[in-house]
């Protein structure tokens, strides 16, 4: 039987092993790792991508009966930067996405999905890696030496090993695959209860009403000079409110650091006040602090049966809550490779196709490192967030719910339009810089009217299910909206004759153009779309159709959590947060 040993009993971990087991049931799956590990736990924010995935692995419940609904991100931007200044343009989402996400208490889900994974009868070593002998060439074993709580050791062979050990980088270590950043940055977060959560309507806002949900049950988002924040509502084990609230920022960009409740009040007393009033009227839970926490490595797959997943091998930005998404995008890459050498098809080529695919999406951390620059600046991060989102409903979220990403051609081609700069060649932080900087320059236009709410335009409605045909008329609509979105900023210029708009002018014209036959090549061609076209075996997806990556074996939702506690039942013995006596082997 072949074997499959995951390092680390944490979320990428667990998910790692619950969809190996569901996916390829035949494989001997161990787990080895301690669950008495007290660390910062990040992630309670979801995205709609995130949620595919956990619904595909029979997690719906557990969303459903234990966590809050979220309803899209919220974006504060604030007028003037004095304290005395209440006034935010705020985007939201103006209905309820057809794609449900959800901000997660992760405290109580780590610990359900560890008690489920206990239920489906995977082998769990409550232990450490004390060493790893790699294989020097297939189809040999890697050998682990596992050390027990008590201090004896024993060993495991597999023919693969997935490294989910998290900012331990097992792997990473041993290999010596660290690799400099080119951007770091800092972040401080606590949680808060018994607060009053009616201190976030104490705003003079502008935004589209509507009558949808309840705009507190969102991730809500403020901006500052070098700086952004987050406020994540969650639900409490005892059902009373919970929320974390953070901030993460580049500390060469910020007057300041933030590494103490007494320098993130004062910075929101003196930015947000809204904020700091919502804080005085709760009780603080716990306070965590990552200074510099962002690292990477020079390689996360190999073809000789050993993977990077999560913090084991690279930390992500928070913003737009895509910490959880990238675990969604590897460990169904992994798997693609597993079944590819399984099969005796796997090839050099298909790693390093998703390889390729997954240092792309780090291009896009690198873009957003840039979004600090601006983040002050309420005009450009608004258009900014706009354009981003836009791309991630129209291009990135059909990708992964089509299974696209896992097609080696698609993830060469994704690589492409998405390349890494270094940061002296990074491009400007805002779309259309050009335009936005004669935006900004013009007279007589007020701020808050040149920020339009473009949410509703720039969500796909549509989108809830795989349709490969559909993909490419959603890239068309993708550039056809880059059209509008140039065309409302050209009309919010102060147009005068004199050679520097003469030359704008023709420059947004060359613009609109391409954008425009982008989106008419698109339409009448949907080909086009699929740069490469139809790649050979040796990097085709081994799910067919693609969209089969999630067509995974349910299991008795009734016997794991959180059915238990409403069936009546006796919840496990990690399921209901208690932790066995000794490192024995646990199973079903």
């Amino acid at each position: 039987m072949k074997k499959l040993v995951i390092i680390g009993a944490g979320i990428a971990g667990n998910l790692t092993a619950m969809y190996f087991r569901k996916l390829l049931p035949e494989l001997d799956i161990t787990l080895v790792g301690r669950l008495d590990r007290k660390r910062p736990i990040v992630g309670e924010s979801t995205v709609e991508l995130t949620t595919h995935f956990l619904e595909a692995l029979g997690l719906g419940t557990l969303l459903e009966e234990s966590h809050y609904h979220k309803y899209g991100l919220t974006y504060y931007f604030k007028l003037q930067p004095d304290p005395s200044c209440r006034r935010y343009v705020i985007h939201e989402a103006p209905g309820v996405l057809r794609m449900p996400a959800y901000n997660i208490y992760r405290n109580r889900f780590d610990r359900d999905i560890a008690g489920i994974n206990q239920q489906l009868g995977i082998r769990i070593l409550l232990a450490d890696i004390a060493e790893v002998a790699l294989a020097e060439k297939r189809p040999d074993r890697h050998v682990l030496t596992v050390r027990h709580s008590e201090g004896e050791q024993s060993t495991l062979e597999a023919d693969w090993i997935v490294d989910a050990s998290g900012r331990n980088r097992f792997l990473a270590r041993k290999l010596q695959l660290n690799k400099p950043v080119p951007y770091q940055r800092s972040s401080f977060w606590f949680r808060l209860t018994k607060f009053d959560r009616t201190r976030l309507r104490e705003i003079d806002d502008t935004r589209t009403e509507h009558r949808c949900y309840d705009p507190y049950y969102v991730t809500h988002h403020f901006y500052g000079k070098g700086y952004w924040i987050w406020l994540i509502p969650m639900r409490s084990e005892n059902g009373d409110d919970l929320i974390s609230i953070g901030v993460t920022y580049r500390a060469e960009l910020m007057d300041g650091e933030v590494t103490s409740m007494e320098q993130f009040i004062a910075l929101m007393q003196r930015d947000h006040p809204v904020i700091a009033g919502l804080i005085h009227t709760g009780v603080i839970v716990d306070t965590n602090l990552y200074k510099n926490y962002m690292y990477e490595s020079s390689q996360y797959y190999s073809e000789n049966g050993w993977f990077l997943v999560g913090d084991s091998g690279f930390t992500f930005d928070p913003a737009n809550s895509a910490g959880l998404a990238y675990l969604a995008h590897q460990i169904p890459q992994v798997a693609a490779m597993i079944k590819k050498d399984m099969a005796g098809t796997l090839t050099p080529a298909y790693v390093a196709s998703l390889e390729q695919h997954l240092v792309a999406q780090l291009a896009l951390q690198d873009a957003w490192s840039k979004w600090y620059e601006i983040m002050h600046e309420p005009l450009k991060m608004a258009w900014t967030l706009l354009v981003a989102n836009l791309g991630y409903f129209h291009i990135s979220l059909p990708n992964y719910v089509n299974g696209g990403f896992l097609d080696g051609h698609q993830a060469r081609h994704f690589a492409d339009l998405v390349p890494r700069y270094m940061p002296d060649k990074q491009p400007a932080a805002y779309p259309f810089p050009c335009l936005i900087d004669a935006v900004l320059a013009s007279d007589g236009n007020k701020l808050a009217d040149c920020i339009p709410n473009l949410y509703p335009k720039t969500v796909n409605w549509d989108l809830y299910r795989p349709d490969e045909a559909a993909r490419p008329r959603y890239a068309a609509r993708y550039f056809r909206m880059l059209v509008r979105m140039r065309l409302k900023l050209m009309g919010m210029v102060k147009w005068q004759f004199k050679f520097s708009h003469f030359m704008l002018l023709q420059k947004q014209l060359r613009g609109l153009i391409a954008d425009a036959g982008q989106s008419v090549a698109l339409t009448l061609f949907p080909s086009l779309f699929y740069k490469y076209g139809t790649p050979p075996e040796s990097l085709a997806s081994p799910f067919e159709p693609h969209a089969a990556f999630l067509s995974l074996a349910p299991h008795d939702a009734a016997a794991c959590a959180p059915l238990l506690q409403k069936n009546g039942r006796q919840l496990s013995a990690i399921a209901a947060g208690s932790m066995p006596a000794s490192s024995a082997e646990m199973h079903v």
